[in-house]
């Protein structure tokens, strides 16, 4: 069993490398056309082999810009959830206004953003930002909130006030349950960053993203192989 688990990403590799390159001749069987419908594998391993650094290079400023964008969201979610932990109030009314929040298309800030953060990095991690807030502050929030009772009402019977709760009982029991919520969150968080560099595909550090490569091969250089091989970057 130990075996067969320590093999299976190297099946599941293998299997999606033989069913891309499956489809890849189906479709140019069927078109003609498949070098720009769907490039093969082997074509896509080519136009990286004929310009590596440009693409590590991209994959280096999105790889920056998801992890700046994870550790400031998760913070932030971090950080009001205690605030709102502590305060009856801000419940009150921040809870509505967070539900409600979810109902703007986040994408459309996009270009505000670049308004107000110009161009470079800060707009780019400010959109994977907003795209992780929402999920990690409520993954945190409903750890709180499932956090036992009876475990709650023992910390009190022995003095705790409502900061020592927070602090030696809330936080320790509900970071399980929040880690959860934000390895589910670092799972999108490179739809942000993908977001923000089509729209300010300004270059970071001499080199551009993956998200304007992608724009750039596709729209530009018209080559779906090179598209491709930024694809696969942003995947893992």
């Amino acid at each position: 069993m130990k075996a067969l688990r320590a093999a299976r990403p190297l099946v599941l590799s293998v299997g999606f490398l033989s069913l891309w390159w499956l489809a890849a001749l189906a479709i140019h069987a069927a078109t003609g056309k498949g070098r720009f419908l769907l490039p093969s594998p082997d074509l896509v391993w080519s136009a990286l082999a004929e310009n590596p650094s440009y693409f590590i290079k991209g994959f280096r400023v999105t790889l920056v810009t998801v992890v700046l964008g994870l550790v400031i969201g998760a913070m932030l979610g971090l950080w009001l959830t205690i605030l709102l932990a502590l305060s009856r109030g801000l419940r009150f009314w921040l809870l509505p206004l967070l539900v409600i929040s979810q109902a703007i298309p986040v994408f459309a800030l996009a270009p505000l953003l670049v308004q107000w953060l110009g161009w470079g990095l800060a707009p780019k991690v400010a959109m994977t930002t907003l795209i992780l807030f929402f999920p990690v502050t409520m993954a945190f929030w409903g750890a709180l909130r499932a956090v036992d009772r009876d475990i709650i009402d023992a910390a009190r019977v022995f003095g705790a006030n409502r900061w020592q709760l927070l602090r030696t009982t809330y936080l320790p029991l509900a970071l399980p349950g929040g880690l959860n919520g934000l390895k589910s969150a670092a799972a999108i968080a490179p739809i942000g960053a993908f977001i923000g560099e089509l729209v300010g595909g300004q270059q970071v550090g001499g080199a551009y993203g993956l998200g304007y490569i992608i724009l750039r091969e596709l729209k530009i250089n018209a080559r779906t192989d090179t598209m491709m091989v930024a694809v696969v970057f942003m995947i893992i």
